[in-house]
């Protein structure tokens, strides 16, 4: 559970650096800030889901089993999704 508490927080902290860096005018590596600003915010919504998931499990409104689970799939889907995306738009890394 604790790798998924510091690896969720890692995706929140890069997503919201990442996105404020692109929103500031530095140009994204990966090509057209559209594309790069729609996997940043991406990334911070799938990232704050499981964030958000640790505050309902000390209040005791979620299972912690499902919080790890669903936290999981989501990351997983996370990355999935992002190398779609980046495949797609043939973004060169």
């Amino acid at each position: 559970m604790s790798f998924l508490r510091i690896f969720s927080w890692l995706l929140l902290t890069f997503g919201v650096v990442g996105f404020a860096a692109v929103v500031l005018g530095l140009v994204p590596d990966i090509g057209a800030k559209g594309p790069a600003l729609a996997l940043l915010a991406t990334q911070i919504v799938f990232a704050g889901v499981v964030v958000y998931g640790f505050r309902l499990v000390a209040q005791e409104r979620l299972s912690p089993r499902i919080l790890f689970w669903g936290g999981w799939v989501l990351i997983i889907t996370f990355v999935i999704t992002g190398q779609i995306w980046i495949n797609r738009f043939q973004i060169n890394l």
